[in-house]
């Protein structure tokens, strides 16, 4: 497999993402939250998950935090791990879950710990992969 036809493989797969990200005071104030992916799906946000994470992130940054969560999977040799790029994201995960491991700005996750946090944010998580 050329790396042009890998590169539009996993373009395919993260059609899921979304075409714009809103803020949380946005979403959390909004009747109906939801965010239009670049694949043309509405993905309804779930009001439960906006005020969870709102109990973490001071209300002065509501409008700089923006949804969902992007959790980046990467093979790296044998094992995948995970990375949150987004500085505000890697504070918030770091305040609700505990986790702190980092490679200088960037937040690294494994496999198991990625699921403790779907699981709990099922909406405003997404996660994007790459190679």
């Amino acid at each position: 497999m050329t790396d042009r036809v890998l590169a539009k493989l996993i373009e395919s797969v993260n059609r899921h993402l979304p075409e714009r990200k809103q803020s949380l005071k946005a979403l959390i104030n909004s009747e109906n939250p939801t965010i239009k992916a670049r694949d043309g799906n509405e993905y309804y946000i779930e009001k439960e998950e906006l005020e969870f994470i709102a109990k973490f992130v001071e209300e002065f940054d509501w409008d700089k935090f923006y949804i969902p969560i992007i959790l980046e999977m990467t093979n790296l040799g044998e094992e995948y791990v995970i990375y949150v790029r987004d500085k505000r994201h890697a504070k918030f995960l770091e305040k609700a879950f505990g986790f702190n491991r980092y490679s200088g700005n960037t937040m690294l996750l494994y496999t198991y710990e990625m699921q403790k946090i779907r699981r709990k944010l099922k909406t405003t998580t997404q996660v994007m992969f790459r190679v």
